[in-house]
């Protein structure tokens, strides 16, 4: 497999190809986006940064974004190009989206981008959205808690599932919830699962638990298999790495082709709780 020597963004993926200790590594074309059912697409487009020792900072994440990217998607019906814009809820911040496609359950959705010499293609279907059938805080000691959700996996096989939270006066978008996917190869009928922490990139990397007086969004969604695997991925990697450079030959390309990152589908539900 190809070495990727990478800083791995829920955002911006930093990157580098083929990395070797005594070469300068290639570039990467960087792409994460989805899209939700009754939402809009979302893509963020960058150049990745090779790096071998050091940190790396806000100027080059913003030097690697790739504003004259040319980024199309298609619902099997019609073609629409995306809109680059700034938006600082994001990490670069900028984003391609547009508010002329919605997500509709059922439909499969082609992501297309080009920039440099770049091309990169991905495929992704939403699947129908399943509800939660409980949500409710749970203690963990006087200062901290942990949300859990129950719901019933459908008798169907092949369903797969993550969640996204977003806490008002912290978060402005919904973050990556850490260890929070599962796969119905080991569900059956009803199950519960904690969220214990949201994925947070800048300040602080990452954040353990909820506080009491918080007031947390939380976002459920069904995915696809590879959408699955690319999250269950991505939380091997800071198991092993506790959110520092790392060097893996993991398949980090969530489905695509031409870029490292992904491209996914997701059917969404969205719950309001507050914590005390």
């Amino acid at each position: 497999m190809k070495k990727i020597v990478c800083i791995l963004m829920l955002c911006a993926a930093v990157a580098a190809c083929n990395g070797y200790e005594d070469a300068v590594p290639e570039s990467c074309l960087v792409l994460e986006g989805w899209i939700d059912s009754g939402g809009y697409p979302v893509v963020l487009l960058s150049e990745s940064i090779p790096v071998r020792i050091g940190d790396i900072s806000e100027e080059d994440l913003v030097e690697s974004i790739a504003r004259w990217g040319k980024v199309t998607v298609s619902d099997g019906y019609e073609e629409v190009t995306l809109t680059g814009m700034m938006d600082e809820r994001y990490t670069p911040p900028y984003v391609f989206t547009t508010s002329r496609m919605k997500g509709v359950p059922g439909r499969t959705y082609t992501v297309t981008a080009d920039y440099k010499d770049f091309h990169a293609t991905g495929t992704t279907v939403i699947p129908e959205p399943v509800p939660l059938d409980t949500i409710y805080a749970r203690r963990l000691d006087d200062s901290l808690f942990c949300i859990t959700c129950g719901f019933t996996d459908p008798p169907q096989k092949g369903d797969f599932y993550t969640f996204f939270t977003k806490t008002k006066g912290v978060d402005r978008k919904y973050q990556y919830s850490y260890l929070a996917h599962l796969s119905d190869e080991v569900l059956d009928g009803y199950s519960e699962i904690q969220l214990v922490g949201a994925v947070r990139f800048g300040l602080k990397a990452f954040s353990f638990n909820f506080k009491e007086g918080d007031e947390v969004s939380v976002k459920f969604c069904t995915c696809s298999r590879q959408t699955y695997l690319f999250w269950e991925n991505f939380d091997v990697m800071q198991l092993n790495n506790a959110f520092v450079m790392y060097e893996f030959e993991s398949d980090m390309s969530g489905g695509l082709e031409g870029a490292v990152g992904y491209w996914a589908g997701y059917g969404a539900s969205y719950y309001d709780i507050k914590i005390f």
